[in-house]
């Protein structure tokens, strides 16, 4: 599993930065956001909530477990699901979005690929196969 880790990692430290970029900042830290108090209020009280998600991110590479992090991601393709209900509905937001909605839609295909080849080997090899992890 250390490549499910080291995406759980990855994943779980990105949030965390922007988590916190946001409480701190505010709207001002992402692009094409206005900086009315309304919008700057939201974004501080999701930052705090976006680094809860990365922690949740570190947590499941800290302890790998496949359905963990497959909850995790389809929140994350939720997410994207959601820009492009925007998208329908109010136009293209600011072209930074399209950034992060290619990364959103990306991380649950890479979550499952290093899944796949998990399986695949521990398949192969019963040395691999993980130890249960009372909780």
């Amino acid at each position: 599993m250390p490549a499910l880790r080291a995406v759980g990692r990855v994943i779980g430290w990105a949030c965390v930065a922007i988590g916190g970029l946001q409480l701190v900042g505010g709207a001002r830290v992402e692009p094409g956001m206005t900086t009315d108090p309304t919008v700057d209020s939201h974004v501080r009280f999701m930052g705090p909530v976006f680094a809860g998600y990365g922690i949740a991110w570190l947590d499941a590479a800290d302890h790998p477990s496949i359905s963990r992090m497959r909850l995790l991601a389809g929140l994350m393709l939720l997410g994207g699901a959601g820009r492009l209900a925007t998208r329908a509905t109010l136009g293209r937001p600011h072209r930074f979005h399209d950034a992060l909605l290619a990364v959103e839609v990306a991380v649950p295909v890479v979550v499952e690929a290093a899944g796949y080849r998990h399986r695949r080997a521990t398949r192969r090899s019963p040395a691999l196969r993980p130890t249960p992890v009372p909780h």
